[in-house]
């Protein structure tokens, strides 16, 4: 890879940013510090590790596409204009010219790279400058970063390029693509590490709680990874005990009225949110509204079926708007776009915890059904134990619960994809080498090794 093609120096990518701050980044830009000053002391090296979270929040990376690309895979979202470059994903007939693929692409490894930066920067401070305790949150934090990118990555192009060092200006940086059980381990050691290094007690405060890499998110995160890698190694029994142990001594719960959890935000339920505010606003919460911007709207004629009428979450989930279309109701909070993040909360962790003891225990069994019915009471749809006759449908049962629980977050696409379900959920899929999302081809041009996904 071309080092200013790629990987873009992460000086350079925070410049470019601007200089506004939010409550939870209220420290400079790191664009505005100089390279030699960048780890001398905690205040500096605690504003990279900012900055790297900085990077997750423009419209290529979580604050859009990470988020809106799967959903037209999965077939939950329009445009207003029906680009093609968009309704391609719906239709699963993607380019390896597609524009989004090589966005996403990009924002990814320069928050990859960010966080490769401190990873290696911070270790070699001194003890004048930082103690040992904060180095090990800082770097901490960032391996969970990195873990949390790569895991994008790996399910969405199954081999990329594993890089884990940052980009120093002159580098020629040439390296082959990785496979996807390498992938994988890679984010389990990075998620592992996170977990010694973050302290069970939370240091942060107030949003900064929610915001930052935490002890818990890793554990959280790490359960969801074990669950797509067992795919591989057919051990759910990680991701089955790692799921039990967040939601038994994680100290979250899941909010009494599920709307709350996006018109009030790092409720209970949180256990990561990616912070935005009046100041550093998300790209998609302001244009998926009904109003004068608005550019991303629900497929009622996909999603609202799915849901059955009682279900407390329909009516707020998909809400009607102007010229009877519908809006994606989870970005309330749009004028200003001040609306959070849900990268990872408790409800995703039960329905982690369902699958994944189903299959160790290989049935129905109480354990894993009490965790599915936690999602359905509060739903309102809660189904007896004796309607799934059988672990095969007691897994599909789980996986579209994850829909509708889950609905515009980015998942189901994946989680489909995981099980191949998606090839009985949408008759545009006939052929399961387009579960993948075809690798750049500009990445490919530029020589170093990488060879597209099959089919593309």
């Amino acid at each position: 890879m071309k080092n200013k093609t790629i990987l873009i120096c992460l000086v350079y990518m925070m410049a470019s940013f601007g200089t506004s701050c939010n409550k939870f980044l209220d420290r400079d830009p790191l664009g505005q510090i100089a390279q030699d000053k960048l780890f001398n002391s905690e205040t500096n090296a605690n504003a990279a590790v900012l900055g790297i979270y900085r990077t997750m929040m423009n419209s290529f990376s979580f604050g859009q596409s990470v988020i809106v690309v799967p959903e037209f895979s999965a077939r939950h979202v329009s445009h207003s204009a029906s680009f093609p470059e968009y309704e391609n994903f719906s239709e699963h007939k993607i380019q390896a010219i597609n524009p989004w693929i090589s966005n996403m692409w990009q924002a990814l490894y320069t928050t990859i790279n960010a966080a490769n930066q401190v990873i290696e920067e911070v270790p070699k401070m001194t003890e004048a400058m930082i103690t040992e305790e904060k180095k090990n949150i800082l770097v901490g934090e960032a391996k969970f970063i990195r873990a949390l990118n790569y895991f994008f990555l790996v399910r969405a192009f199954n081999k990329v390029p594993l890089k884990l060092t940052y980009t120093k200006e002159g580098d020629n940086i040439d390296i082959q693509e990785s496979d996807k059980e390498v992938l994988y381990e890679q984010v389990v050691k990075d998620l592992t590490d996170a977990i010694v290094s973050l302290p069970e007690e939370n240091p942060n405060t107030g949003n900064a709680a929610k915001g930052r890499a935490s002890h818990w998110a890793a554990k959280a995160l790490l359960a969801k990874v074990y669950l797509y890698q067992a795919s591989i190694t057919n051990d759910y029994k990680k991701a089955a005990d790692l799921a039990n142990e967040v939601l038994t001594a994680g100290g979250f719960g899941l909010v009494t009225e599920f709307s709350t959890i996006w018109t009030t935000q790092n409720t209970s339920e949180a256990i990561f949110e990616i912070q935005f505010d009046d100041q550093v606003t998300n790209p998609l919460a302001a244009v998926a509204n009904d109003n004068a911007s608005v550019l991303f709207f629900a497929k009622e004629s996909e999603i609202l079926d799915i849901y059955a009428e009682q279900d407390k979450r329909k009516n707020f989930t998909v809400k009607k708007g102007n010229n009877d279309k519908y809006f994606m109701g989870k970005f309330p909070n749009f004028s200003p776009a001040s609306q959070n993040v849900t990268a990872i909360r408790l409800a995703e962790i039960y329905l982690i915890h369902a699958e994944a003891q189903g299959r160790v225990d290989n049935g129905v069994s109480t354990a894993a059904y009490n965790s599915l019915k936690a999602v359905q009471d509060r739903a309102g749809v809660t189904v007896p134990i004796n309607a799934y006759p059988n672990l095969e449908e007691f897994i599909v049962a789980v996986q579209e619960e994850k829909e509708k629980e889950l609905m515009f977050e980015g998942e189901t696409w994946f989680d489909f994809g995981r099980t191949k379900l998606a090839l009985k959920k949408y008759e545009s899929l006939t052929d399961e080498r387009f579960l993948l999302y075809p690798i750049p081809s500009a990445q490919i041009g530029l020589g170093t090794g990488l060879t597209q996904n099959p089919g593309y």
